[in-house]
């Protein structure tokens, strides 16, 4: 290998090395709060959504949750990540959105 393919190498290297750093703490800094587990009721005020309407979107299962109790419950539990509450949301403004107009 000559020394110029060897620099290249080298600094194709550091090149994927800066950029995971950079993404480490791009996202540190996106999810300043760490993630938690929301129960229903919190979602509902952190999505500032009536109970309604967030129990109807997990059933239609447009919403990322976890749902604790056995299959065929009267009463499940729902549990929410703020993480993926806050992706979803991004989700949710990026479908909205029409470049354009």
């Amino acid at each position: 290998m000559t020394a110029e393919k060897a620099f290249a190498a080298i600094i194709a290297d550091l090149k994927e090395q800066l950029k995971t750093e950079l993404l480490q703490e791009l996202r540190a800094e996106m999810n300043l709060s760490p993630d938690r587990t929301l129960t229903f009721s919190e979602a509902c005020e952190y999505l500032h959504m009536s109970e309604y309407t967030l129990r109807r979107l997990c059933r239609e299962k447009r919403i990322p949750h976890r749902v604790h109790g056995a299959d065929g419950s009267k009463n499940p539990r729902y549990f929410f990540s703020s993480s993926r509450l806050n992706q979803w949301i991004r989700e949710q403004e990026e479908k909205n959105y029409v470049e354009g107009r």
